[in-house]
């Protein structure tokens, strides 16, 4: 995943959601820090799964965590903007897959940000990778269901 580049189809997103900006999320330079980027993505993929009904921890003690991340920023953003966060997911494995992103100004339609966050889902009582469930296969990538 390190030099590949984020292309994406615009089809793949299934998801949006709005996110202001917040003064603590600023940096030095007056613009959105790095490690703030990655939290409003985190909170992004968590609305995501909420609305496909996806727990972060089932009743078997699994759930999906992030075990990569590749990033590209490609503007800079300053307090109080308002950005659109577009959501999908990539074609699934045995025990994971990608979401995408593509986060973007909501005054112009700037992209300012994509990324691709690997998943795996985790037994958290085994404390090992296991496969998807097809509940968790069928709410994050119904088109492999589809007759």
């Amino acid at each position: 995943m390190s030099n590949q580049e984020l292309d994406f189809d615009d089809g793949i997103f299934v998801f949006e959601t709005v996110m202001r900006v917040r003064n603590t999320e600023i940096d030095m330079g007056q613009h959105l820090a790095l490690q703030s980027l990655t939290a409003l993505l985190t909170e992004a993929m968590q609305r995501f799964l909420y609305s496909k009904g996806i727990k972060e921890i089932n009743a078997d003690h699994q759930g999906l965590i992030i075990n990569k991340l590749q990033l590209s920023i490609f503007s800079c953003v300053r307090a109080r903007e308002e950005l659109l966060f577009e959501v999908g997911v990539e074609p699934l494995c045995d025990n994971g897959g990608n979401i995408v992103f593509q986060a973007m100004r909501m005054h112009n339609g700037e992209i300012v940000a994509k990324a691709r966050q690997h998943f795996v889902n985790y037994d958290f009582r085994l404390n090992k990778i296991t496969t998807l469930d097809n509940t968790i296969k069928k709410a994050l990538y119904p088109h492999l269901f589809e007759l």
